[in-house]
């Protein structure tokens, strides 16, 4: 479990939370890309997760970089 307050009951930073949420997705994006990669390799096996949702796997692990981007960026230009 995920905490978003420190032992010392400080609050985490919101772009820590999102870049421990990136390391923690990582793991379903090597799923995903796995299951893609032996999709092509042995059509007739099936993969250890659907093409679809191995598919919005990737596509929501771009959204999410592309979020903990811009979640920097705005704090990086506030005073």
């Amino acid at each position: 479990m995920m905490r978003a307050k420190a032992i010392e009951g400080e609050r985490t930073s919101p772009i820590r939370v999102l870049e421990m949420l990136m390391d923690k997705f990582g793991a379903f994006e090597s799923i995903a890309y796995s299951s893609i990669k032996l999709a092509r390799a042995l059509p007739d096996e099936a993969p250890p997760m659907d093409l679809l949702v191995a598919e919005a796997v990737l596509e929501f692990g771009d959204d999410l970089r592309d979020a903990a981007e811009a979640a920097a960026a705005w704090a990086g230009s506030r005073p």
